[in-house]
Parts: structure tokens; sequence; C-alpha cells
């Protein structure tokens, strides 16, 4: 999410870098769409290369210029939903420092998957990482970990 004091490259270079490192796999397409005020969201899906894929999760892209975490945490609060619907897909959120190319990460609907259930966690406050290639193969890995224990559930064998 970009706010009125940011330059207008920041909300594109947090989409380019953000949709680079989510793509890094083979597996992964994402498709985005900017708001009116400037945030993006990513529809991510997984599957296989040219298949229409079910399996989504849902990433908002913020960009900053500000390298100490502390001053961009202060607009990342709004992008965690505290009252309303929740998402009922998991959900991320990526924050992008757009002056040294960092990313980071944190779930807003984070996907668990156990022997007999599939839930969302949903958190109120970001608990960020970096992002890189393989934390974008954890995040992966997760979502499709939730997925198989829906389908279990769902249509049981």
């Amino acid at each position: 999410m970009s706010n009125a004091k940011e330059p207008w490259f920041v909300a594109e270079r947090s989409e380019a870098l953000a949709g680079l490192l989510l793509t890094s796999r083979k597996d992964v397409r994402v498709r985005h769409e900017r708001k009116e005020d400037g945030r993006t969201e990513f529809l991510v899906e997984i599957g296989a290369e040219g298949e229409l894929s079910t399996r989504i999760f849902v990433v908002q892209v913020k960009g900053t210029l500000a390298s100490d975490p502390a001053e961009w945490m202060r607009d990342v609060p709004q992008l965690f939903p505290t009252h309303g619907v929740p998402p009922y897909l998991p959900s991320c959120v990526v924050v992008v420092n757009v002056r040294d190319n960092k990313a980071f990460y944190a779930w807003v609907a984070e996907p668990v998957a156990g022997a007999n259930s599939a839930k969302l966690e949903f958190h109120e406050k970001g608990d960020f990482h970096p992002l890189d290639a393989t934390a974008v193969d954890g995040i992966v890995d997760r979502v499709k970990e939730w997925y198989q224990a829906l389908a279990k559930l769902l249509a049981p064998v």
C-alpha cells in the first residue's frame, strides 16, 4: 500500500520485485490488481504450467522507501483485518523496501494443515521474515499442504 507521500515508482517497483520473487518457482503464476488507494493485491496460483488452478492464495504488497522496519510498520497494521469478514484463503503481506530491494513477509491468514484438519490462523499484526527464494518455497509448500489436507476433509477417500 503506498501513501500519498511516496513517489509513483514505489508501488510499481514493489509489485515487480514481489512478483519476481513469487514466480521464481515454475509452478506459480501471479495475477495482480492495483487498488484505487495504490495498494496491490496478487492472486497467486499454484499448479502445473498453463493449467488453471484452484489452489490459490492472496498476497498484499506494500512498497516503502524506509529501511527501518519501525517506520514502515506504522502503515502495515491496516493490512491485517481486525473486524469484518476475515479472508477465506491463505493470505500474507509482503513489504518491499525499494531502495535496497529487500522484501519481508508475514501471514494474515496462515494455513495450518494437520492429519485431520485444515485451518487458517488469523493474525492481527505481522511477524515479518525476510522473503527470498527459500521463503517462497516454504510459503508455497504450506499452502499446498493446506489444500491437500482440505481436500481430504471435503472428499474423504
